[in-house]
């Protein structure tokens, strides 16, 4: 039975852009799940796809970024992301210039720690009003995934290894 916390793995890098540039607010995917495989079998939570589980993406993030490695799906994945986000909050005018040309620098950078991967803890009771119920269209696999679009840096806790 999943209990009062919610789960997200996030990037170090995606923690301080919302940090420095988007006031504090993270948006996340997450799970009441850290381990999809450790929840009971008959329910919809053990098929969450590894590529939604806040473990397997840790795991992942963690040994690419100890490795160094440059062939990395989801680092590459992320590098996308945060530069078509970049271009679009400049376009609506929530970063100037020289903010975007610092996220994207930092993106390009060749530093593997700006990847590693952060747990965050969040207590569901915190956000129950403001979770968002993934429809099965944009999940990864049959089972449930949630999002959290304006998640405070007041609101989780942050692990790291």
């Amino acid at each position: 039975m999943a209990g009062p916390i919610l789960y997200s793995t996030n990037t170090w890098l995606a923690h301080d852009i919302a940090t420095r540039y988007r006031s504090g607010k993270h948006y996340v995917w997450c799970s009441e799940y850290y381990d999809p495989t450790r929840s009971p079998s008959v329910s919809a939570a053990h098929a969450i796809a590894p590529s939604s589980s806040p473990k397997m993406i840790y795991d992942t993030l963690y040994n690419d970024c100890e490795h160094e490695d440059t062939h990395s799906a989801l680092i590459t994945g992320y590098k996308k992301t945060f530069k078509r986000l970049a271009k679009d909050w400049l376009s609506l005018g929530e970063i100037n210039d020289d903010q975007f040309s610092e996220i994207i620098l930092t993106v390009n950078s060749r530093s593997w720690k700006i990847w590693r991967p952060l747990l965050f803890i969040i207590q569901k009771d915190k956000v129950s009003n403001r979770i968002d119920h993934v429809r099965h269209k944009s999940r990864a696999a049959y089972g449930p995934e949630m999002r959290v679009l304006d998640l405070d840096v007041t609101e989780f806790d942050v692990i790291e290894r």
